[in-house]
């Protein structure tokens, strides 16, 4: 298949700041045998809100992949496309995606999936966006064929057909890990924003009364916040802000723990947990969010609601608790998120519409 990708969430360079979630999928569609190219609708007032860096407008190779930068001083308002071969399918992700490949798609005339983030949740049930921005995304996602969702929550709300969950490397999965509950090693791998709630964990290990070691890896805009909270608690011996990791180290510093713990809010799905579940830590995420689906509460991991309280005493539990059938139970069902079963029922999806 010759598969046309549009979102406005895709990595020019390794220093954007922009999740590899849709380029993974990208890069796995390639790996697999389809072709792939992408369409990045960049419109720079929301990129600048974004804080995301501005490229010139013009065609772009990263790792084997084209990708057409097409930037928009006002919305959806983009200069002609003219792109250099015939597509079998157009996939969109995100609410500016699905926008533009819908405008697009009035030229091409090809099947067109929309797949489903937080963000078009939040732009379909949000009152700041219901003058313009909401009618023209509902508009582009009737005309779709087919909608996938990024977890079991957004399928549900929002009526999709299918869940897309992240992956995880065959090779990448454990076979067996010990709890260590003599001096817990908990970790965090994030973007450091508000919405992941890392301070609730700072501020939850301040009061609990057993021996730990807390490591965050990550930047963003809450660093120095959270500088100052860990200050505030003299935890300075404990928790560490140990910066942005190479993803190439992920897998060292996730071995070297027990817990990974994560109460983001408003999560399409979140990488980083089940990268944790395939090394075999005990996961802590929220309810309601990416992750819930994946962890099953109380059998492979932990849901909370994020606040201070629960978190204490969620870190409590597994301090207390030898709960080891959780990590076998999260090596056991991790099986199912490896990519080459993800991938194969994705395009197989695909074919439905390309024949």
């Amino acid at each position: 298949m010759n598969i046309l990708i549009v979102t406005d969430l895709y990595p020019i360079s390794d220093n954007d700041n922009i999740p590899y979630a849709i380029e993974n999928f990208a890069l796995a569609f390639k790996e697999f045998g389809q072709d792939v190219t992408v369409v990045r609708p960049n419109f720079l007032i929301n990129t600048i809100i974004r804080r995301h860096k501005i490229y010139k407008q013009k065609e772009y190779v990263r790792n084997g992949i084209k990708i057409y930068n097409r930037n928009s001083i006002l919305p959806f308002c983009f200069n002609n496309l003219k792109l250099d071969k015939k597509f079998d399918i157009i996939i969109s992700h995100l609410p500016s995606g699905h926008i533009f490949a819908s405008l697009l798609n009035k030229k091409l005339n090809i099947p067109h999936i929309a797949i489903l983030h937080q963000s078009d949740y939040d732009v379909l049930n949000k009152g700041i966006y219901r003058f313009y921005f909401k009618h023209r995304l509902k508009k582009s996602l009737e005309k779709t064929l087919y909608k996938g969702a990024r977890n079991w929550f957004l399928k549900e709300s929002l009526r999709a057909d299918f869940v897309l969950p992240s992956f995880v490397e065959k090779g990448d999965i454990i076979q067996k890990k010990e709890l260590n509950l003599k001096k817990l090693k908990i970790i965090t791998i994030s973007r450091l924003i508000k919405r992941k709630n890392i301070n609730l964990v700072i501020e939850a290990l301040s009061k609990v009364n057993f021996d730990f070691e807390y490591r965050i890896f990550g930047s963003g805009e809450e660093e120095k916040n959270l500088k100052k909270l860990i200050k505030k608690y003299k935890l300075e011996n404990k928790i560490k802000l140990s910066g942005c990791i190479p993803h190439n180290k992920v897998k060292e510093e996730l071995d070297k723990s027990d817990v990974f713990i994560l109460p983001s809010v408003n999560e399409s799905f979140g990488l980083s947990y089940i990268e944790a579940l395939s090394r075999g830590l005990i996961v802590v995420g929220c309810k309601y969010t990416g992750i819930d689906g994946v962890i099953k509460n109380n059998i492979n991991g932990y849901l909370i609601n994020p606040n201070v309280k629960e978190i204490e005493n969620i870190l409590k539990k597994i301090k207390n608790e030898n709960r080891q059938e959780l990590i076998e139970n999260s090596l056991n069902i991790i099986k199912n998120y490896e990519k080459e079963k993800v991938m194969e029922n994705y395009i197989q999806i695909l074919r439905r519409f390309t024949g």
